[in-house]
């Protein structure tokens, strides 16, 4: 059962959390208050004594530098892309080595994570299992809250609104796009018979 909806599950928790977007600068106060509605919460929520919560608290400790470590380096990364892509034509071959990069950070982070979801199911019972789904999905939308009221991140980038104000961009292409970026995608698919 867990090969089909483990997939599925973590795409719909990955799908609401927003949070490393608008974490990049703040990811310890993100990761205290995740960790403190965790520790205050997750025992009445799904009906466990504290050293259930405890166990659930460890495996998430166990992963947190892993996590973070892939973070680091997809950051690094995006930046080093940024840095390329201010040249008027940047190197091909140094674009597609930096984006197959971040593109292994991505999925080494999306590994760890399924690993840690799994590690966690696999001490809870299928009724608690549904409860702390319910709870994660719960947790990402105060995160993504909290976050927001922490502010846009110091350094500009994901999270941030455009100069020309919400969903518009002041003239031409956001920065760092090429300026064909702008022009509508030709169609790819013939239209329904």
């Amino acid at each position: 059962m867990w090969g089909f909806a483990l997939p599925l599950i973590l795409a719909l928790l990955l799908a609401g959390a927003t949070c490393p977007a608008w974490g990049f600068d703040q990811p310890e106060s993100l990761n205290r208050f995740q960790e403190d509605v965790k520790r205050t919460r997750l025992g009445s929520v799904l009906k466990v004594d504290q050293g259930k919560v405890d166990q659930l608290l460890h495996i998430d400790q166990k992963y947190k530098p892993l996590k973070e470590q892939a973070r680091r380096e997809a950051v690094a990364a995006f930046k080093q892309l940024q840095q390329v892509m201010r040249h008027p034509s940047p190197p091909e071959d140094q674009v597609r080595g930096i984006l197959a990069t971040m593109m292994r950070k991505k999925q080494e982070s999306l590994d760890l994570q399924q690993r840690q979801l799994e590690e966690e199911m696999a001490i809870l019972t299928p009724v608690q299992q549904a409860r702390y789904l319910m709870f994660l999905m719960g947790l990402r939308r105060e995160m993504v809250k909290e976050a927001r009221s922490l502010g846009p991140p110091r350094s500009g980038g994901l999270g941030t609104k455009p100069v020309g104000g919400a969903g518009t961009w002041q003239s031409g292409p956001p920065p760092g796009a090429p300026a064909e970026a702008m022009r509508p995608a030709a169609p790819t698919l013939a239209p329904p018979r």
